[in-house]
């Protein structure tokens, strides 16, 4: 799926990003890599046809990984590694289980997720949209509620079942109901404060920003509360986006933002601000503004 994403881009700015690649970040959700496949670097070679095209990396952030890697590679072309131009790629095939039983889950609040894959080019110089400003935080604690083990040790290499995967969050619940609460809180307040900081460190106030586009728009109480909290208006139309197609893991944000250029809802020089987390452990923001009024490269197959 991420070969398909990627297709879509026009072979001139693949060619020109693969000869001057300064780096690329792969991330995955539910498939987090294997550790004797760095499939980072087939990506890289399959997308872009060379042997040899800058680092190659993979980000392990769950749902947040999309924007982390858009933060790194950001921040790569920003540093003046050698070259202009920056890839970030991930997706998820959530073959698992059976998504519809994960979605009646009490543990994932009836969000349904769907197969989704992206390819982003970024280029130093020039783009649709300009980064102002990004922000990451994470809250440590929460991470406990996904293991099976106590002594961070080497956890169970394996994927676990639907039933272990929501049993390894209502079993940390069960073992201490207020230090759950409490891990629950202090990861949302996270969460708002990551939001808070990124469009605060690039010298706007909330009512500046024009678009707020948080992950996992269904539930919908949950991004309306975070909205709220950022003192941020929520874009209810992305409801219509949340119904279609549910949680598209590191996907979401790239939907987002299809969704408001490919609407033409979002003009030249508004503020989007752009906002995803892992479980609530991880948390990114990215703020940009809009400088050309483009069609972004979006297919669908339900």
């Amino acid at each position: 799926m991420t070969e398909l994403a990627a297709s879509q881009i026009e072979p001139a700015l693949l060619n020109k990003a693969a000869d001057s690649l300064a780096g690329s970040f792969h991330c995955g959700s539910l498939f987090q890599g294997e550790h004797f496949w760095p499939i980072q670097n087939s990506l890289q070679q399959s997308i872009l046809k060379k042997a040899t095209a800058g680092s190659a990396s993979e980000i392990r952030q769950f749902c947040s990984g999309g924007l982390f890697g858009v933060m790194l590679a950001d921040a790569i072309l920003r540093a003046a590694w050698s070259g202009d131009y920056a890839m970030v790629t991930g997706g998820d095939s959530n073959i698992i289980f059976d998504r519809y039983e994960y979605a009646e889950s009490a543990a994932t609040e009836g969000s349904l997720m769907g197969d989704s894959a992206f390819c982003t080019i970024l280029n130093k110089h020039e783009g649709f949209a300009e980064i102002l400003a990004v922000s990451a935080r994470s809250y440590n604690p929460s991470a406990d509620q996904m293991r099976s083990r106590t002594d961070y040790g080497i956890d169970d290499p394996s994927f676990p079942e639907l039933a272990d995967w929501t049993a390894r969050f209502t079993g940390s619940a069960n073992v201490n109901p207020q230090l759950a609460a409490h891990n629950a809180r202090e990861s949302f307040n996270t969460a708002v404060s990551t939001i808070i900081d990124c469009y605060q460190r690039a010298g706007f106030k909330a009512e500046e920003i024009d678009w707020f586009a948080p992950s996992f728009i269904k539930p919908r109480y949950m991004a309306e509360l975070l909205a709220k909290r950022s003192h941020l208006q929520l874009n209810h139309r992305l409801y219509e986006l949340g119904e279609r197609f549910g949680h598209l893991t590191v996907s979401d944000f790239c939907l987002n933002l299809a969704y408001l250029m490919n609407n033409n809802i979002a003009k030249i020089g508004d503020l989007v601000l752009l906002f995803s987390s892992g479980n609530f452990v991880n948390s990114a923001a990215v703020l940009i503004r809009i400088e050309e009024e483009v069609q972004l490269p979006f297919n669908v197959a339900l």
